[in-house]
């Protein structure tokens, strides 16, 4: 009996998770991210943003950025790749000034613009 009441904790985790990313992020951006991650979309997320000592929210709205992107080019890539992708983004940021840094958002639609994203 343990184990459909673990289940019922865990989709009452991923409904909590993914109200609270509609809630900064919109639905839109929401469905996005949950397209770019699969699974534990908030979990995966706050983690990666950590990592780059960046605030998840901006990273909600990247991701969603670059899974339109691969979506409207009719591309996709497995979860791990994309966090990558964001992870090059974050470090090519390093190298201009603070003052003059775009959000992430608009810093992965202009690598998008620049350099694609490659096979």
């Amino acid at each position: 009996m343990a184990a459909p009441r673990a289940r019922l904790q865990d989709l009452t985790m991923e409904a909590r998770e993914r109200e609270k990313l509609v809630a900064i992020v919109g639905a839109e951006d929401a469905a996005a991210v949950e397209r770019f991650l699969g699974g534990c979309a908030m979990c995966t997320l706050v983690e990666a943003a950590d990592g780059a000592d960046r605030d998840w929210p901006e990273w909600a709205r990247a991701a969603a950025v670059l899974q339109r992107w691969l979506e409207a080019a009719g591309r996709d890539a497995d979860a791990e790749r994309k966090l990558g992708y964001l992870h090059c983004t974050v470090e090519a940021q390093k190298a201009v000034p603070s003052a003059l840094r775009p959000a992430l958002p608009q810093a992965v639609a202009r690598m998008l613009k620049d350099h694609g994203f490659a096979e």
